[in-house]
């Protein structure tokens, strides 16, 4: 069985947490067998998995990136991030669980640390086209870049007074590592439905502080321009000169949104509502160690 992950053209921190999350929960679980597929951290239960390999989903979520999968005999489901995504593929609402990012505090512990100022994490794609390391400068807020190492992240988020994040895994991680947290309301609306997924195993109501982008890039990205092939290929072409095009008053306007957020009430999952969630999935993953999988759909 191979471990899964998504990769596009930088590192993300949410998908680059399965390489430390899985082999030291499922020591000797993985090989280079390519018959047998592990989905892990991710938006990734879509139809880019089709074919005869088996699927072993252990809280991968439905994303609305891509056509959703075909359920069939290959899959074997033992639970899924939220039951947004449980009903959307016709599984049972109970079989959302959680995310697995929530495991990594009992996975990979930090070292305590004294907590300092607030961190900001915008989302990849964000970190990509934006000019955040000024903005968050000019904010006087510290950026965590996604595309980094994923255990110097979480080193980062642990030392984080309160974490502001465009990201969604830089909130999960912060939530499981009782660091309170801000959510910013992904610039980009495609990124947005996957946290109610993650919120409602947790019974929470997420109160979204909104971002402003910081650069013209960014702001073209998100116009109408970017709907069609042309406008597209426009930004390809001319992505860094727009980038650096009108950067002062992206910069300022930015930054200005990171000030207002932080000064929002944060917030922190129940742990009752925490605890539950993780040891409902550690449950599952007692299960997946002793080869008790769950019966395949369709069997």
């Amino acid at each position: 069985m191979i471990l899964y992950r998504w990769q596009g053209n930088a590192p993300n921190f949410g998908d680059e947490l399965n390489t430390i999350l899985w082999q030291r929960l499922l020591p000797g679980f993985f090989d280079d067998d390519p018959g047998a597929r592990f989905l892990g951290i991710g938006s990734i239960l879509d139809h880019r998995h089709a074919g005869p390999a088996r699927k072993l989903v252990a809280g991968s979520g439905y994303g609305g990136y891509e056509a959703p999968p075909r359920l069939d005999h290959t899959w074997d489901i033992s639970w899924v991030r939220g039951p947004r995504t449980a009903r959307l593929l016709g599984l049972p609402a109970t079989l959302g669980l959680g995310d697995p990012a929530s495991l990594l505090p009992l996975a990979a512990p930090l070292p305590s640390r004294r907590r300092c100022g607030i961190g900001f994490m915008p989302h990849f794609e964000s970190a990509g086209g934006g000019l955040w390391e000024q903005a968050a400068a000019a904010a006087g807020i510290t950026l965590i870049d996604p595309r980094g190492d994923p255990r110097s992240i979480m080193t980062a988020i642990a030392g984080c007074e309160t974490l502001l994040s465009e990201a969604l895994h830089g909130v999960i991680v912060a939530d499981a590592l009782s660091v309170p947290w801000v959510a910013m309301e992904p610039l980009a609306p495609i990124h947005r439905p996957k946290w109610g997924d993650w919120a409602d195993t947790l019974g929470l109501e997420i109160a979204f502080a909104h971002l402003s982008p910081s650069s013209l890039l960014e702001h073209a990205s998100l116009s109408r321009m970017a709907a069609y092939h042309a406008g597209r290929r426009l930004l390809a072409c001319r992505g860094e000169w727009l980038r650096r095009r009108g950067t002062g008053y992206f910069v300022d306007r930015a930054a200005a949104a990171l000030r207002r957020a932080a000064l929002a009430e944060p917030q922190l999952s129940a742990r009752a509502a925490l605890d539950r969630s993780t040891s409902r999935m550690l449950g599952r993953l007692d299960e997946l160690r002793r080869g008790n999988r769950v019966k395949p759909i369709g069997s």
